[in-house]
């Protein structure tokens, strides 16, 4: 069952008399955003925007869009507050998955060989992570670390193995060493060991080729969670090292955008994950070079 509590929101909307308000969702609750916008209309007596531009987490704020329409505040619905500023009040709203891990999953949760775990989630999953690190303890296993991982966190393995409980592979992947990921949506155990190194290894290889590119274009994105305020340093890193270096800045970086751009590859500033999608050049992260 999916908990949305949107009875805060509300009441810091009533208590500021806030006239007009955009609230923005990730993909996964656009099929609830127009219920949830009548809600706060019913409550507050608000003018309520949607907006319907991709949301990739609380990095990705429609600070322009409600700029446009000079509303008084965002309500950002799916995240918890990411520490982004903004001259607007937003306020998060958490959903939670209000799950409990069947028993089927327990049992082979139990036949996990490694004694020393550490354990993660995503936030929607955090009543279920606190179920699974009850039950591991039930059964004789020692929990390293507990914690809640974004899909751009980079985490060092701790213990003997790693858990991920939760559903899609994008927060996992964040993961390094051995890792299991209890997959809710499939109902399964999930060794992810292999596809975790395959990964690290398309890094390597896409490290020793970008060493070899003379004509770099250094993305910045304009998202508030995303800007990367050092570009001139990385700049000039690039220099140094003999490359031809220029600043390509955009809201959402796709490949699109980047045809017919006369660059040999590109270093990404902004949100790791981009690199799961699909790009004719040689694309990699700053953290990877830097």
């Amino acid at each position: 069952m999916l908990e949305l509590e949107l009875n805060e929101a509300i009441k810091k909307i009533k208590r500021e008399n806030y006239k007009k308000v955009l609230v923005q969702v990730p993909e996964g609750l656009k099929t609830k955003v127009v219920k949830i916008a009548e809600e706060i209309e019913r409550e507050t007596k608000a003018r309520v925007f949607i907006s319907a531009e991709f949301c990739y987490g609380s990095c990705d704020l429609p600070l322009e869009e409600a700029s446009v329409l000079k509303v008084d505040a965002i309500v950002h619905i799916g995240h918890s507050d990411f520490g982004v500023k903004t001259k607007i009040p937003v306020f998060y709203v958490p959903v939670y998955f209000d799950l409990k891990i069947p028993e089927k999953l327990k049992k082979e949760i139990s036949k996990i060989k490694e004694k020393k775990l550490s354990i993660y989630s995503s936030e929607p999953f955090r009543k279920v992570l606190d179920d699974l690190e009850k039950f591991l303890l039930k059964v004789g296993k020692e929990v390293i670390e507990k914690k809640i991982i974004l899909g751009c966190s980079d985490i060092e393995q701790k213990g003997e193995a790693n858990v991920f409980v939760g559903s899609g592979k994008f927060h996992p992947l964040a993961l390094h060493g051995k890792t299991y990921f209890l997959n809710l949506e499939k109902n399964k155990l999930e060794d992810m060991t292999e596809e975790i190194e395959r990964e690290e290894m398309k890094k390597q290889a896409r490290i020793s080729k970008f060493k070899e590119a003379n004509k770099i274009g250094i993305l910045i994105s304009t998202k508030p969670g995303q800007f990367y305020k050092d570009y001139e340093k990385i700049k000039e890193k690039l220099e140094k090292e003999g490359k031809e270096a220029k600043i390509v800045i955009m809201d959402e970086i796709k490949n699109e955008k980047l045809i017919g751009l006369d660059f040999d590859a590109y270093l990404n500033t902004a949100c790791p994950r981009i690199l799961d999608n699909h790009f004719d050049k040689l694309i990699i992260n700053r953290k990877d070079l830097f």
